[in-house]
């Protein structure tokens, strides 16, 4: 029977406990002011901030002298099992930590020797909606609004664990590798979509939005993100209108409007080309 994980040591301690899982174990939590010095483990490591929250990650290469970076939420970065690591989180922050168990990550890793990888949420929920979707899931048990039963959280923490792990194996960035647009603008613009959905979206306001021009900020935007402006909206849309019809009793038409449709019929085309589905198919796993 292999030994339970366990936390390393953190300046201002833990406020919730560890789910420690068959593949993945989980952590999560609206974190205070927090840091935890350098230290290795056995497992691959993923951590996502969810929120806007400001950190900075150290790490040592198998070949090379100790890295730092600082990083902005929303994002995600893996750290490799055996690389000697510290974070520090100098504000609140709400964040999940996976640590996937060696035999689960080497069947589900793209690259077979991953690096340390940091990547924008929007950019892996682009080209993922379920990361989108379960990141809203990890925010709403950091902040008390969910059950914390152990068999949900370690159903989600997994399905997760493989799609970050996935993403972030498959094109995801290595330090200093790719250079779209910066992590503030990102974080404004992706923010400001999320809270005007419903909205007329267009590119001259989210350049706006982002504080460049709006031909720059597209070709930007899509360096980051891996999308355009408009998919990436438009996959939003969906992703919202998808919990809706999973967690409310609103008509179609309603949520197409309110996510920012024309009406039910563009909705209805657009989960057919990201979800290969219909809204209708959607709700009725609902009622299962």
């Amino acid at each position: 029977m292999p030994n339970p994980l366990t936390l390393f040591p953190a300046t201002n301690g833990y406020r919730r406990q560890l789910f420690d899982g068959r593949a993945v174990s989980v952590y999560y939590d609206h974190h205070p002011s927090n840091e935890w010095a350098e230290h290795t483990r056995e497992e691959e490591q993923i951590s996502a901030v969810l929120d806007g929250a400001v950190g900075i990650i150290k790490w040592k290469p198998p070949d090379g002298d100790w890295r730092e970076m600082k990083i902005q939420g929303p994002t995600a970065w893996l750290i490799p099992a055996g690389t000697p690591h510290a974070l520090i989180c100098p504000d609140q922050a709400e964040m999940v930590t996976l640590f996937i168990k060696p035999g689960f990550a080497s069947e589900i890793a793209v690259r077979e020797k991953p690096e340390v990888t940091v990547e924008a949420l929007a950019y892996l929920v682009g080209r993922d909606a379920l990361i989108g979707q379960l990141s809203t899931a990890f925010r709403r048990l950091c902040r008390g609004q969910s059950d914390p039963n152990a068999l949900y959280v370690e159903s989600i923490g997994t399905v997760f664990g493989t799609h970050l792990l996935r993403g972030l194996t498959d094109g995801g960035t290595a330090p200093g590798q790719r250079i779209g647009l910066p992590s503030e603008s990102l974080q404004r613009v992706t923010g400001f979509i999320e809270t005007h959905i419903g909205d007329h979206l267009d590119l001259a306001l989210l350049g706006r939005v982002a504080g460049f021009s709006p031909s720059h900020f597209g070709r930007l935007f899509k360096t980051s993100v891996g999308l355009t402006p408009h998919d990436y909206v438009m996959r939003r849309r969906v992703a919202k209108a998808e919990e809706l019809l999973l967690h409310s009793d609103k008509k179609e038409i309603e949520i197409a409007l309110r996510c920012g449709f024309s009406d039910d019929t563009l909705m209805a085309r657009w989960f057919r080309r990201v979800l290969n589905c219909r809204p209708s198919e959607v709700r009725t796993q609902r009622l299962r």
